[in-house]
């Protein structure tokens, strides 16, 4: 579970064709959102970068837009190679606990991207088909990751990160449930100390390309990319992600 949580691209979502007009049609539209302004970047200023978040805006609000052209938009932001800002860490982690919390919305693995390189079909890939949710706290250095089932269930897994530019390595040395009332830890590994740690050479990581108030894209240590909306207190009450 820890490793489908950690690599973009590990989950799937089947999506069914339709012979109306719309040439795309969610089999699961996600739970409503406000997706928050986005803090535009000096180089969205270019068409195509423009383009590209408000593609991903839409996605992430109604999953509405096709795969394809999720795909795209987040090829379009990597291709960028934007610089990552002196605001980029505290944008993903927040200034005061317990964080951010980011929705996991859209993966793409790790052969969709390298056909993509190669030529080779269109790209695309799936939207999240459970409530996974990431806290980043910059504060304490924490991330936190877990799919949520609603107020009754939750998996997660804790643990250090440190971010070094575009690139945010992490270890998970917690896991937690939560049934009803029961809400046991198990560790994993001895405690990690977040101000002593480094990334090692086996961490899984995310190499973030795009960063704003409103959404975040990364490319996993895999090889796949994802795109996360910004949760509102709403949301999260909503999905149990509390």
């Amino acid at each position: 579970m820890a490793s489908v949580l950690a690599a973009p691209g590990a989950a799937r979502h089947r999506a069914a064709p339709c012979a109306t007009s719309r040439a795309w049609l969610p089999t699961r539209r996600l739970p409503a959102i406000r997706v928050q302004a986005s803090a535009a970047p000096s180089a969205q200023v270019k068409p195509e970068i423009g383009g590209a978040v408000e593609t991903l805006k839409k996605a992430a609000a109604d999953a509405s837009v096709h795969p394809v052209q999720v795909f795209d938009a987040l090829r379009t932001l990597e291709q960028a190679k934007l610089q990552p800002s002196e605001d980029w860490a505290s944008t993903i982690g927040g200034s005061a606990p317990p964080g951010n919390r980011w929705r996991l919305v859209f993966t793409s693995g790790t052969k969709q991207v390298q056909d993509a390189l190669k030529g080779v079909g269109k790209g695309g890939g799936q939207y999240f088909p459970l409530t996974a949710c990431q806290r980043w706290d910059a504060t304490k250095q924490e991330i936190e990751n877990g799919i949520y089932l609603g107020r009754f269930a939750a998996l997660t897994f804790k643990g250090p990160y440190k971010m070094d530019g575009k690139v945010l390595a992490f270890d998970f040395d917690t896991l937690n449930l939560r049934l009803g009332g029961w809400t046991p830890s198990f560790p994993l590994k001895a405690k990690l100390d977040a101000s002593k740690f480094t990334r090692g050479k086996k961490d899984p990581f995310f190499v973030f390309f795009y960063v704003d108030s409103g959404l975040i894209c990364a490319r996993g240590r895999g090889g796949g990319i994802a795109v996360w909306a910004r949760t509102t207190p709403q949301w999260e009450l909503e999905a149990g992600v509390v």
